[in-house]
Formats: structure tokens, C-alpha cells, sequence
């Protein structure tokens, strides 16, 4: 263990046995951090951040009494690029008998698995030098030969993941998977002293606005086991909208916490939280707080131009000059000339026209008779139309060996034939993505809803015939779909 652990060991007993108060847990108490800050709880959290950057502060004050009252503080920067999110903090650690100060870099990546599917993983890389925070029970007069200081430096390695499924989440984080002691040339914990957080979310969407910000509740359980302490149960709600939030969670160690906040010209954001301690440990009911503090930046949407006002133009009129009349009178003179002229011209452009328009009656009337020629022979191509589908919707189809098919005998306002399905979907927001994707690939996708099972059936084309939609299937809709197609017959 050497000289520097065992000085921590007996200062941590003495500590206890002179003080008999109960000492806190040593990972960070980051239990209340729904919203701002979370990638602390688990690292891949920073990839819920809403906005492109952000810097964020949160300080706890645990247990306000006269003496030092264990502190936290994280001051932290967050970057998030959509799939991708990386920061940096640093962070001010008070258990009551260590201190540790240091830096923490964090970085989260999400893995798409399917429209409503995928996996997050991510890491918080801590950094950190550890020093004793109170010794007030180091004796005057010691009796082993011990150092009056501890100051290790740290390094210790926090990963986690995420399943997401739609809006569920189901994560595991462990924050002390691998540290090590530069001063002691060791680990700090051993494989079974790890503190590890199960946690499960899920964001039930309430409203959006003009703008597309969103309105949602969060509500999350999870279970944290920390070596030598008992294992903690906690469930918490956070009510997140565009100007303000409201939070409350239980904890069976540090007790009920009620926390709320607001969002300052979409930029700047300032909450508090009060924890009211837990009756059922050695502590006691002692009030806790906390306090955040984040400004949030980036990429703006350009302002349109701000029209400028014209300028009128003011012209003041002279006094007529004689000779200047004389000219202004013949130039009267030759354009009422001009006028009359171009009345001339109308007159003859308007026998013209008339001769034309003759001409274009005449040109009319038999494009008429060859539009009533063209029209019955589409009426007859109709009828020939209908009566082959209807042959062909009275056939019996047998599904080819490995084919996908589904018939039904009828459906809500579809007309009978075999549909030419792409995509089913019961999320709104993934269909309208899917259908947007198909128009961007010069495709005219339609769609049809399934009351019976409340499915969006997202379809390349209607046919006759169970061989048509066969070789458009087969041919993967002449090369311009690539992915899997199925038919949907409708008698």
C-alpha cells in the first residue's frame, strides 16, 4: 500500500472515530443532473445536449452546516455535431476528508441501427489530484512517522452506453472502471470497488412550437451500487421547455430534491435545486443545494436584409420659358402625327387579327373533333384496362418459395390491386422522414393507414397483376430503389 496510503487509511479512521459522523460516498453526487451537465451521470448523456455548444456550470453544497460542508464544483464545455459530441471541464471534488481537483475530457458517439433503433457509447476521462480536505483529527503529536500531506495524482477512466429505441433509453455507466495512482504506482480500487449506474429514460414529447422547439417530460429510474456503502434507488422527472424547466427525484440516500429553472433569451440558462435529506442513513435530514448556470452558443440563422427606405426625389418646377413652349408645341404637333399613324396601324393589325381568328376558329373546331376522337379512345382503353384487372384480381396467387406477401380481402378506400410496399412505419416522425428521403431520390412515393394495426404503408406503386408487381419487385423498381420491397395485395 505504501507509506502515503497508509497515512490516508489512519487519517480516514481517526477521522471517524473522533468526529463519528458518517462520510460521504466517493463518486460525485451527480444523482440531480436531468438536464444540464448529465454526461457527468453517464458520458453519453452529452449527446442530448439541444444545443450546438454550451458552456455549463453546477455546484452542490452538500449538507450546509458552520463547518466546511463538502462541495462540488464542474465547470464544463460541450460541443454536439448530431451523432457525434466531445468537451472538456474541470471539476473541484469535496468528500469531507479528500479534495480532489483536476479535469475531465468527454466524448460520445451514436451508432444508428435502423429508423427506430440505436446504440450510444462514450467515456469521461478524469484526470485529477486528490489532497486531504480537512485535518483537524491529525493529532499533534503523531505517533507513526506519517507525511502531515497526501497528494496523489490520479487518472481514472468512466465509459458508458446507451440502447435507445425510439424514445426509451436503457444506459450503464461506470465511473471508476480503471484509475490509477501516479504517486503510489497503483490502482486506487480494486475489481469489485467499482461504482456502477444502471439507468432507464423516457421522453414522452408534449408540444412543439412555430419555431420547432419542443416541449417534454423525462421520466428516469436507476440503481447505483458504490463499493463499501449501500446501493442506491432513485427515480426523477424533469419537465424540459423552451423558457424554463421543473425537476423533482427521490434518492434512498440523500432523500427528495424539488429543482427548477429558466431559459434567458435562448441563450443563457439559471436554475437552483434544494435536496432535503434522508432520515433513513446516520446524516440525517440536512439540506442540500445546487445551482446551474450554462450559456449556450453557435451557429445562428442569418436575419433576412432590412429593407432600406427610398428616398423621394423632390424637383422643383421652374417658370415657363417662351421659347421652350414654342418646342414643346411642335413636339405636341408630331406625336399627336405619331398617334395618328399608329391608329392607322391598329385598324390594319385589326382586320388582321379578325382573319385570324377566323382561321383559329376553324383550326379549333378540329382540334375538338380530335380531342372527342382521342377521348373514346381512351374510354375504350379504360374498359379494355378494367376488365383485365378485374381478370386479374379474381386470379389465385400462390406465394412464391421465401417471397413476402400479405393479402387481405379489402381495406379503408383502397382501390383492389397489388401495392408495391417500401416501408411500414408507426412512428409519424420516422414516415415523414422516409417519404421526404424518397422524393429526394426523384421517387413519387404514396401512402396508405391501417386502422387495424395503425401502420403508415409507405408504397412505390399500385398494379393490376401479381406478375407486374412481381417483376418491379425483382428488378428493384427498375433500378431506382435499392432496398427491400414486399407486396400488399388488396382484393
Amino acid at each position: 500500500m505504501g507509506i502515503r496510503g497508509f497515512c490516508a487509511l489512519f487519517l480516514l479512521m481517526t477521522a471517524t472515530a473522533v468526529s463519528q459522523t458518517l462520510e460521504l460516498p466517493q463518486d460525485f453526487r451527480q444523482h440531480n443532473l436531468l438536464d444540464y451537465n448529465s454526461n457527468l451521470l453517464n458520458p453519453v448523456l452529452s449527446l442530448q445536449q439541444p444545443a450546438q455548444q454550451q458552456l455549463a456550470l453546477w455546484t452542490r453544497w452538500q449538507w450546509q452546516s458552520i463547518d466546511a460542508d463538502p462541495t462540488t464544483l464542474y465547470l464544463s464545455y460541450l460541443r454536439n455535431e448530431g451523432d457525434v459530441a466531445f468537451g472538456a471541464g474541470f471539476f473541484q471534488h469535496n468528500t469531507g476528508l479528500f479534495q480532489q481537483n483536476g479535469g475531465v475530457l468527454n466524448f460520445a458517439y451514436r451508432l444508428s441501427l435502423g429508423n427506430d433503433f440505436g446504440l450510444a457509447i462514450g467515456m469521461n476521462l478524469f484526470g485529477y489530484q486528490r489532497q486531504l480536505a480537512d485535518d483537524r483529527f491529525i493529532p499533534g503529536e503523531p505517533v507513526l512517522p506519517i507525511e502531515d500531506e497526501v497528494n496523489d495524482f490520479i487518472i481514472q477512466v468512466a465509459p458508458g452506453l446507451e440502447v435507445q429505441v425510439e424514445r426509451f433509453a436503457l444506459g450503464v455507466s461506470f465511473e471508476n472502471l480503471v484509475d490509477y495512482n501516479f504517486a503510489e504506482s497503483e490502482a486506487v480500487t480494486a475489481s469489485d470497488e467499482k461504482t456502477i449506474t444502471v439507468m432507464g429514460r423516457y421522453a414522452f414529447l408534449v408540444s412543439e412550437n412555430a419555431a420547432g422547439r419542443q416541449t417534454f417530460l423525462q421520466p428516469q429510474l436507476y440503481y447505483r451500487r458504490i463499493p463499501i456503502y449501500d446501493n442506491q434507488v432513485g427515480l426523477g422527472a424533469v419537465w424540459s421547455a423552451p423558457s424554463y424547466w421543473v425537476q423533482t427525484g427521490y434518492n434512498s440516500f440523500y432523500g427528495f430534491a424539488l429543482g427548477a429553472g429558466a431559459r434567458l433569451f435562448d441563450r443563457v440558462s439559471i436554475g437552483g435545486l434544494m435536496e432535503f435529506g434522508s432520515n433513513d442513513n446516520d446524516v440525517g435530514g440536512n439540506t442540500s443545494y445546487e445551482v446551474v448556470l450554462a450559456f449556450s452558443f453557435g451557429r445562428k440563422r442569418p436575419e433576412p436584409p432590412k429593407e432600406e427606405p427610398e428616398e423621394e426625389l423632390i424637383v422643383q418646377q421652374a417658370e415657363p420659358d417662351p421659347e421652350q413652349a414654342e418646342i414643346a408645341t411642335e413636339i405636341d404637333a408630331q406625336q399627336r402625327a405619331i398617334e395618328e399613324a399608329a391608329l392607322r396601324q391598329d385598324s390594319l393589325i385589326a382586320a388582321a387579327r379578325e382573319q385570324e381568328l377566323a382561321l383559329q376558329q376553324r383550326r379549333d373546331s378540329i382540334q375538338q373533333m380530335q380531342e372527342a376522337a382521342l377521348a373514346l379512345r381512351k374510354s375504350q382503353d379504360s374498359i379494355r384496362e378494367a376488365e383485365e384487372a378485374a381478370l386479374a384480381l379474381r386470379e389465385k396467387v400462390v406465394p412464391e418459395k421465401g417471397e413476402k406477401y400479405q393479402e387481405v380481402s379489402q381495406a379503408e378506400g383502397l382501390e383492389p390491386g397489388f401495392y408495391l410496399i417500401a416501408n411500414v412505419f408507426s412512428t409519424k416522425r420516422y414516415y415523414t422522414l422516409f417519404m421526404q428521403r424518397l422524393q429526394d431520390k426523384g421517387l413519387e412515393p404514396k401512402s396508405f393507414y391501417r386502422s387495424t394495426n395503425k401502420f403508415n404503408y409507405v408504397y412505390l406503386r399500385r398494379y393490376n397483376s401479381i406478375e407486374e408487381a412481381r417483376r418491379a419487385r425483382d428488378s428493384k423498381f427498375e433500378g431506382r430503389y435499392q432496398g427491400e420491397l414486399w407486396i400488399f395485395r388488396v382484393r
